[in-house]
């Protein structure tokens, strides 16, 4: 009885620890560089608008070959001028007269990511699943000028295997806030106007690389 007592917990210990190594298999991390800039009543929709920079880092896990989840973490700059804008802007404040601004920002993020083609970031064979465009979409905070505030993540890419172990990935990221003091304006507003498209944006266009962080073979080994 000790023996077969002795073969469980062994044989226990060896399961959980492949499942810890299996899990950690699927764990990457990195960091991002990128432009950022934002969209807004300064900007309707013009991309790289007056673009700033923006650095941050990243932790992913893989559940297959096409979905993971991916969590960021990272910080900028925005920055606006109306006497860019040739429109006209409306406001319910009297006397309210339109700035250039420039503040930095913070925020943070978990997306859902669905990949287009299989990708396998264990890969030797460069040909083999080593590339796949992909969507993401999640929800997240950002902070800026003393006041937090939500915002819904949208943003496609395209990741490549160069290495065993190494993704690199750009990406165009799209982030719809609930925010419309971004760039200290604030829309017209009726009771009967609708107010969905007055929010400002945060977008980003860049770069990325990931590491694995830890190597296939040891979960296999302890299966």
């Amino acid at each position: 009885m000790k023996n077969v007592a002795i073969t469980i917990l062994i044989f226990t210990t060896l399961m959980l620890t492949g499942r810890r190594a299996c899990a950690q298999e699927n764990l990457s991390a990195g960091g991002l560089v990128s432009a950022a800039y934002y969209m807004g009543d300064f900007n309707p929709g013009g991309p790289m608008y007056m673009p700033s920079l923006y650095v941050g880092g990243m932790l992913s896990y893989r559940f297959s070959d096409y979905y993971g989840l991916r969590v960021n973490l990272g910080g900028g700059e925005l920055r606006g001028d109306p006497t860019r804008y040739s429109g006209r802007l409306l406001s319910n404040t009297p006397g309210q007269t339109p700035e250039s601004f420039q503040r930095f920002f913070f925020d943070a993020d978990a997306r859902f990511e669905v990949g287009f083609l299989a990708f396998d970031p264990f890969g030797r064979d460069p040909k083999k699943n080593a590339i796949s465009p992909y969507f993401s979409l999640g929800a997240g905070l950002s902070y800026s000028s003393g006041a937090p505030y939500m915002q819904l993540p949208l943003a496609l890419g395209v990741k490549y295997r160069p290495l065993y172990r190494v993704t690199l990935g750009v990406e165009w990221a799209f982030r719809k806030t609930f925010n419309d003091n971004i760039d200290g304006w604030e829309n017209i507003r009726t009771s009967d106007a609708r107010t969905a498209g007055n929010n400002d944006w945060i977008s980003y266009a860049g770069f990325y690389i990931t590491y694995q962080l830890a190597d296939q073979c040891l979960c296999h080994d302890l299966k």
